[in-house]
């Protein structure tokens, strides 16, 4: 176990950004492909090869370069330094910490970072913020924005975790569903690396620590008696990732895998920090998942590098993943303040 909490620190987010840089390029494949051709001795990158339409597949590839990391990032670095601005935590500061960041990234590459999803239209002058927001307020299935950006709030003070999470939300979707998920996020990301919990507790923790609607409760009480992440059977990676293979509206449909949801991806999260037992088995788990494997990756790679540290993890994936100085000084900064 880490117990630096500066180490910590500087652990998680090289890993947050090596297991989003390495599942950026295996994203919404399917889970059986995945298995079958990804072995992690090198980077593999299929992004061409994503079942859309011709015209979207530029969405995918377009600015895009093997190792880069993706929005799931470029948005947690945001966070961590809103969290360092002494003005008070809130929707606006958010929001301008992450187009201050995106704007970082197009001055760095000469373009804007692949991802984003509804942030991308603001980013660009296409939409302004309430329409966004209103974009996402109701949706059933609302993106994982708020989940894959959370993990930071782990440090804050803890009463104030949830109240920061729902803000965090809020900022881009203030959904129900979406709020829940980022709370339930920041509460297992503070129970494994802060207060270092006993990982098979996480997701008793999550259900004890925010209040949840019915559906969030069945749902993770459903996940909490699965079996071992090797014995999961057919019916079980339904219980875990919804209907396989992911059907409409979720995305992407017709593949076997993580839809991007938030509902889903926090219990994704949960299920495999409950299961795996340092960063280089989490990203092996959440990437052998199929799907949206970035934002999973992320977390969980992030988190337990933070609890167990980064040795797992082949050398090569440090020394390849993108802006390994910046990361280090933003790990610093954020570390100034909660270490």
């Amino acid at each position: 176990m880490i117990d630096n909490p500066s180490e910590q620190i500087t652990h998680f987010l090289l890993g947050t950004a090596i297991g989003d840089a390495f599942g950026a390029g295996v994203e919404f494949q399917d889970r059986n492909w995945i298995r079958t051709e990804v072995d992690f001795t090198t980077f593999v990158n299929v992004r061409a090869q994503i079942q859309v339409a011709e015209k979207q597949k530029p969405l995918f590839t377009q600015n895009y370069t093997p190792w880069d990391y993706t929005d799931d990032t470029e948005m947690t670095i945001g966070l961590m330094k809103a969290l360092c601005d002494p003005a008070p935590f809130s929707e606006d500061l958010l929001v301008n910490y992450w187009k201050s960041e995106y704007e970082h990234g197009t001055k760095q590459k000469g373009y804007g970072r692949n991802g984003h999803g509804s942030m991308g239209w603001y980013y660009r002058g296409e939409q302004d913020l309430e329409t966004i927001r209103n974009f996402q307020r109701d949706r059933v299935n609302p993106g994982n924005a708020p989940v894959m950006r959370a993990a930071p709030l782990a440090w804050v003070e803890a009463d104030s975790i949830n109240r920061f999470a729902e803000i965090n939300a809020k900022a881009t979707h203030p959904n129900p569903r979406a709020i829940q998920a980022s709370q339930c996020l920041a509460q297992a990301a503070s129970f494994m690396m802060v207060r270092v919990g006993e990982a098979n507790e996480v997701i008793a923790h999550c259900i004890q620590a925010v209040q949840l609607d019915e559906a969030f409760l069945r749902y993770f009480e459903a996940i909490d008696e699965l079996p071992r992440y090797s014995d999961l059977s057919a019916s079980d990676f339904v219980v875990l990732c919804g209907p396989q293979p992911i059907e409409e509206p979720y995305f992407l449909p017709g593949i076997l895998g993580v839809p991007s949801d938030a509902f889903y991806t926090i219990g994704c999260v949960l299920y495999v920090l409950k299961q795996c037992s340092d960063a280089m088995d989490a990203l092996r788990m959440s990437v052998y998942l199929g799907g949206d494997v970035d934002s999973v990756a992320s977390l969980t790679t992030g988190i337990m590098a933070a609890r167990t540290g980064l040795d797992s993890l082949p050398q090569y994936m440090l020394e390849s993943v993108e802006g390994y100085e910046y990361l280090l000084k933003v790990a610093a900064d954020f570390a100034d303040f909660f270490a």
